[in-house]
């Protein structure tokens, strides 16, 4: 299986997981709105179980904007570079942006032992299970990183051979 191949079962398996976890949101948002307005009750614990489903789409989908390109940059002076320098420069941006990550999750996991170990307030499910999303999510937006430099170089080389 060539990288660009296991980069796009990546992604689409990443869509999934933020599909599923939007739709429990969506269905909770819509019943806790019901069960107050129409019958004054609510299910204990709905609005802090929303809170930590829409942690963990914010984080998988920061890997998935990240692999299909769509995050927020500018490239106003990029764009006016030579094609190699625009392909360096993208190179190195995915770098950094997997060393700014590589250092979230350095930094994340000695303080989700830290203070993970607190129980949520409504759920009592462990801390540690949210503050995971961190390193999650980074990790996953390091190997979206990996794969499109991987992509980025063997496309340089397909191109420089021709």
């Amino acid at each position: 299986m060539d990288i660009e191949r296991f980069t796009q079962i990546l992604l689409v398996i990443l869509d999934c997981v933020i599909t599923f976890f939007f739709s429990i949101i969506f269905t909770l948002t819509v019943l806790l709105v019901v069960l107050r307005y129409v019958f004054n009750t609510a299910i204990i614990g709905g609005n802090e179980a929303m809170e930590y489903l829409f942690i963990y789409t914010t984080a998988i989908g920061a890997a998935v904007a990240l692999g299909r390109r769509n995050h927020i940059k500018i490239t106003y002076f990029v764009d006016k570079l030579p094609a190699m320098a625009r392909k360096v420069i993208d190179v190195f941006d995915l770098v950094l942006i997997g060393f700014l990550n590589g250092v979230m999750i350095w930094y994340g996991i000695p303080w989700i032992h830290s203070v993970g170990s607190f129980k949520s307030p409504v759920l009592r499910i462990p801390n540690m299970i949210v503050q995971a999303s961190i390193p999650i999510g980074c990790s996953l937006v390091i190997l979206c990183c990996l794969c499109l430099i991987v992509t980025e170089t063997i496309r340089g080389r397909e191109r420089g051979s021709k």
